[in-house]
């Protein structure tokens, strides 16, 4: 999951739709074509019903993309009255752009496999992160208040949310098409207080929360997809943060990872420019820097290069359909408590309460849904398990 902000003056920019086979590569240009025509996924609001009728919105309707330019430069659809106050030095922040990704393996069957499963995983998806929306609004505090000289964040009665689904990720050079990536993007362009004022969104707590959230959509979808009979491998990728379909070859998963491999040279590039790795926005600006539009392609077009690098790994429809219902890998020896604790205290001994949620989802994804993650650091905290010191910080018996 990742997040990045985007200013009001390019809400414009933001509003184009770019479905892989259009347009020159630009900062933005994801979501409606420059006339505001849906191509490959209808936009969709998560906004309350409450919220999007004061927009004048119907919340059955796609997102026009007139709609979606009112609302990032914080002005009424209908009106085109000033919904927000502008900040201290007179500008209006647009949103922010949050999203989800499937892990690799996902995108791999959803490519690969037989139309009945690409609908069904678009739909654990979807489910997903509307779930993971209804988590992010439950507990993170997007709205920046001001009492008596003091700002506090507080949580948002409702926040004004658009989601574009996409399937690919951006080309790089020397491919013949862009590797099978589903994810959304989720663009927050406004936040509903608890007396109904419309403001801008506070972007660092969300920041903060991204891994938070990030967990609990992986969590969510590894929990859809293992009620529809997909074995779920637990603990894999970078500090076991992840999880994948059990049965993919890790050869495939790699294969269709080009647009990782290339930021990550690019990181690399940057260390020895700089002499350090880059941190968190610098991140984000390398894997801005060196994106390509999606190539021109059909969707015909990207099916055979996707079969053919299938084939080469022995890996196809049949194979992709004969996942449903195969064994699940065998059962981890140690108790979920136990790996949460290891996992918390592998490189430092205190922690904080969205770590230890976040690590709980992380460790227990296919086996237990978020909610019943989120039980258990409840449980350990009761049982003192989990102990709480001064400040609200956290640390293990």
């Amino acid at each position: 999951m990742s997040a990045s902000s985007i200013g009001a003056g390019r809400a414009g920019g933001y509003a184009r739709y770019l479905d892989g086979r259009t347009i020159a590569p630009e900062q933005g240009d994801y979501y409606l074509t420059p006339d505001g025509e849906l191509t490959e996924a209808p936009g969709r609001w998560l906004s309350d019903p409450e919220t999007l009728a004061r927009l004048g919105i119907d919340p059955d309707a796609p997102v026009a993309g007139a709609d979606f330019i009112a609302l990032m430069e914080g002005r009424h659809p209908g009106s085109g009255g000033w919904l927000r106050p502008a900040g201290a030095d007179g500008s209006r922040g647009g949103g922010i752009d949050v999203t989800f990704s499937a892990p690799k393996s996902v995108s791999v069957v959803w490519a690969l496999g037989d139309p009945w499963q690409r609908e069904q995983i678009e739909a654990a998806h979807a489910k997903a992160v509307e779930r993971s929306m209804e988590y992010l609004k439950d507990r993170v505090p997007v709205v920046r208040r001001r009492y008596s000289g003091q700002v506090v964040e507080e949580q948002a009665k409702d926040v004004i949310a658009t989601a574009y689904r996409h399937t690919t990720a951006r080309g790089v050079s020397g491919a013949q098409a862009p590797d099978p990536q589903l994810h959304t993007h989720v663009v927050i362009s406004g936040a509903v207080r608890e007396d109904d004022r419309i403001v801008a969104v506070a972007s660092r707590p969300v920041f903060r929360g991204l891994r938070e959230v990030g967990a609990f959509y992986r969590s969510a979808l590894a929990q859809e997809l293992a009620g529809e009979g997909y074995p779920i491998e637990q603990g894999t990728g970078k500090d076991g943060k992840y999880f994948e379909i059990a049965g993919v070859p890790v050869g495939l998963r790699d294969a269709f990872s080009n647009r990782h491999r290339e930021i990550a040279k690019a990181a690399e590039r940057f260390r020895a420019r700089h002499g350090r790795a880059p941190e968190r926005g610098e991140i984000r600006d390398i894997a801005l820097e060196n994106r390509r539009a999606k190539d021109l392609s059909t969707r015909g077009d990207l099916q055979r290069v996707w079969a053919r690098t299938g084939d080469r790994h022995g890996f196809g429809a049949d194979e992709a359909v004969h996942l449903v219902g195969a064994p699940l890998p065998a059962s981890p020896e140690r108790s979920i408590e136990e790996r949460i604790e290891a996992r918390l205290v592998e490189r430092e001994a205190v922690f904080d309460a969205g770590l230890l949620r976040a690590v709980a989802m992380e460790q227990t994804a296919g086996e237990l849904g978020p909610e019943d993650a989120l039980g258990v650091t409840r449980a350990m905290v009761g049982e003192r398990r989990i102990l709480t010191l001064e400040g609200g910080r956290m640390t293990t018996l």
